[in-house]
């Protein structure tokens, strides 16, 4: 962090204490006691898509299914519930792969900031409506696109701040990572949905993941065939 600008020290600073009072002011107020069974089998299904998470479009990004346990516990158990079991997987993920301190915890700030903000959109525009409802499918897709969009501009802004790259050399905006989130996260929510009315049945809507999760190595595998690509043409091999 010594390296980094005076801006983006400030922000990173910035987001780690707003991320924070977040957390203290939403997880003081849960209700422990209340579906704590279910709050633990997602902390620990979150903990457990980190340690299988694969690289993205960049060495320095990675993707997992943790997207998807965030929504259903956002959109079934609520905002504190979600935003703890965020804080325990990312924990989790950061005692098994040491990372410095101010990235971890810039992630958990800004994945804080953008649940709490997600849960507010939810809110206002369900205004009460039932869950099989228009206005309820409606209010998940708001919720979802501002959480994927403003974590993405969360992430853009401090690479910007710290490395100098613009959001398209960041690539944190491609058209291939928004899609992949939104879908992640409109399985958790859609699984959330069915949860209340059958849980049997939303195991259905979890198969898929299997299929999502080698999806997750495209990005990977579209950045390698690029690099070996170039590769070729800067040294042609002659027959």
């Amino acid at each position: 962090m010594k390296d980094m600008s005076v801006k983006a020290r400030a922000y990173i600073i910035a987001m780690i204490a707003a991320g924070l009072a977040l957390l203290v002011y939403e997880i003081r107020i849960l209700d422990i006691e209340t579906n704590w069974m279910m709050g633990l089998a997602l902390a620990v299904l979150a903990s457990l898509s980190f340690l299988y998470k694969v690289e993205g479009a960049t060495t320095r990004t990675h993707y997992n299914l943790s997207f998807l346990v965030y929504s259903f516990a956002i959109f079934y158990l609520g905002v504190p519930w979600a935003l703890l079991i965020m804080l325990v997987s990312n924990m989790v993920d950061w005692g098994k792969h040491k990372y410095p301190w101010y990235i971890q915890s810039f992630n958990i700030a800004a994945h804080a900031i953008m649940l709490y903000i997600t849960g507010l959109v939810y809110d206002l525009v369900r205004s009460g409506s039932p869950s099989l409802n228009l206005n309820n499918a409606l209010a998940i897709a708001a919720a979802t696109l501002v959480f994927i969009l403003g974590n993405h501009l969360l992430v853009g802004v401090v690479i910007k701040l710290a490395r100098g790259q613009s959001f398209a050399e960041s690539g944190v905006f491609g058209t291939f990572s928004i899609f992949l989130d939104f879908t992640v996260l409109s399985m958790g929510a859609v699984t959330a949905l069915i949860w209340i009315y059958n849980p049997f049945a939303s195991i259905l809507n979890v198969l898929p993941l299997y299929l999502l999760y080698n999806a997750l190595r495209v990005p990977a595998l579209e950045r390698k065939i690029e690099n070996l690509e170039k590769q070729q043409v800067r040294n042609p091999t002659t027959a």
